[in-house]
């Protein structure tokens, strides 16, 4: 995660999962960056090596708090999650 995520704070926030606030030049590249994820994450299941299930999800003015952040990123990890393990 580091490795892409260069500088940015990583925080754990259970078991297996992490969170990562991006700002700034981080932020804007974040589509960028999560693409850069996932395929490093492909690349890895095809060596049998590490994977890591990535979602993200940004805070909108329609959003009532930050726990509808959090599960639209889960919706989307579990959907990567799912991808990895088909093959896709």
């Amino acid at each position: 995660i580091s490795e892409i995520f260069d500088g940015v704070p990583i925080y754990r926030i259970g078991g297996d999962e992490f969170v990562l606030f991006l700002q700034g030049k981080d932020y804007l590249k974040r589509k960028f960056l999560v693409k850069t994820m996932n395929e490093k994450m492909r690349k890895n299941r095809d060596k049998n090596l590490l994977v890591i299930a990535c979602g993200m999800a940004e805070y909108t003015s329609e959003d009532g708090c930050v726990e509808e952040v959090f599960e639209r990123a889960d919706e989307e990890m579990y959907a990567d999650k799912y991808a990895l393990k088909r093959g896709k």
